[in-house]
Formats: C-alpha cells, sequence, structure tokens
C-alpha cells in the first residue's frame, strides 16, 4: 500500500486494490503496483533482552539467566544447573566479558547508500550520500522520499531532467529554493548513478542553472 505519492509528494486518500496499478488522482502520474502490506517482523521476547543487557545465556548450561550489574562488573546471577535443580550451575557469579553494542534487526535490513546531487539557487551544487536501512522492499520508496524531504523540505514536486541536456534517465525533485538530482527507477523513486553522470550532471548545473528551475 502506498502512503502518499512518489511524484508530487501528496498524501494517497483514494482507493487501493491489491494487484492493480494507482494513478495519483492530484498529478495523473502512475504510482506503481498496489501491494499487500508488509508483514510486520516479529521479535523475540528473549532476544530482545539480551540484546538490551537484562539476561544472557550461560555458557555452561545454555539457559536464559539474569545478569547482576555492578559497576562496570556484569556476571550471571546464581542459579541451578539444567534439569538438576539442587545443584548450582558452575556458571553463575562468573564475570562477563563486556557487553558490545547489538544492533539485532541489521541481520534483516537492507542498506542502499545512494548519492544524489543537492544545489541552491545562488549556490554551488554537492552530492550528498544518502544511507537508507529497511526491512521490507516496500519501503524503499517512501524512505527515500523522506530523505529528499529532509533535503529539500516538506514542498517539492518531481519532475523531468531539462530535456535540452539530454539525460533522459534521470529526474528532478525542486522545490521553490532548491533541487535535488537523481536517477530515475523504474519502479519508483531513484537509484545510484554513476561516476560519469554525477560529472554530467555537475556539468549541466554550472551552465545551465536557470532550465532547472524553468
Amino acid at each position: 500500500m502506498f502512503s502518499f505519492c512518489h511524484h508530487c509528494g501528496d498524501a494517497i486518500d483514494q482507493e487501493q486494490v491489491v494487484g492493480e496499478i494507482l494513478i495519483c488522482q492530484h498529478c495523473r502520474q502512475t504510482i506503481g503496483v498496489v501491494l499487500a502490506a508488509p508483514r510486520a517482523v516479529v521479535i523475540d521476547q528473549t532476544e530482545e533482552l539480551i540484546r538490551q543487557g537484562v539476561v544472557a545465556r550461560c555458557a555452561v548450561c545454555q539457559q536464559t539467566v539474569e545478569v547482576k550489574v555492578r559497576g562496570a562488573m556484569r556476571s550471571l546471577v546464581p542459579h541451578a544447573a539444567k534439569g538438576e535443580p539442587r545443584k548450582v550451575c558452575p556458571g553463575g557469579g562468573k564475570l562477563m566479558p563486556a557487553a558490545k553494542e547489538a544492533h539485532y534487526l541489521k541481520a534483516y535490513m537492507t542498506t542502499d547508500v545512494i548519492s544524489v546531487i543537492r544545489f541552491a539557487k545562488g549556490a554551488e551544487p554537492t552530492i550528498e550520500a544518502l544511507t537508507l536501512d529497511y526491512l521490507d522492499k516496500a519501503d524503499r520508496v517512501r524512505l527515500q522520499i523522506e530523505a529528499v524531504r529532509e533535503l529539500l523540505g516538506a514542498s517539492f514536486r518531481m519532475q523531468d531532467y531539462p530535456p535540452s541536456l539530454g539525460m533522459p534517465t534521470l529526474a528532478v525533485w525542486r522545490s521553490a529554493e532548491a533541487c535535488v538530482v537523481a536517477k530515475r527507477n523504474p519502479q519508483g523513486g531513484y537509484q545510484a548513478m554513476s561516476a560519469s553522470e554525477i560529472s554530467q550532471v555537475l556539468d549541466d548545473i554550472r551552465l545551465a542553472r536557470a532550465t532547472f528551475f524553468a
């Protein structure tokens, strides 16, 4: 499901049917095929407590045991051996190595690093590297547009790259005072530009800046 149009940025307030092509009723541009809502990522409660450092697995008995913290020292609380309630597990009370920062969901995420070119009226263009992490491909376009929103502000529109400059695979996201240039993605949003495309865009901006705001 789409929450807003990636062409004009307006909210989607029309019926969406899974499997059918959605056309924005505001700008009449094709948004894409409506997909079913992504499945929620289920986080195991025990694994979440381990991530937070509240509990840990004993290296001796493999049970999940509460962690005792005293200053910078961490240890497992005394506990019974697995299957032997009257016997104390030797793993209890032993010092644990310092906890390392955990990124529990990182292994499940896709990371895209996409360079775009931003420039404002009267200012030199800059290359902005956008790092986007998403759990589901359905979030890709939304996160890309949010990244553009951080560069341009709340109000902007997508338009074709100036036709006179001969780069039809690129697109321009433009606000009143600034622009972002990126390579158009046929599935919506944008994708990485090659080094030669970035170089050509920088030359085009320096030689024909006014055409981007026309």
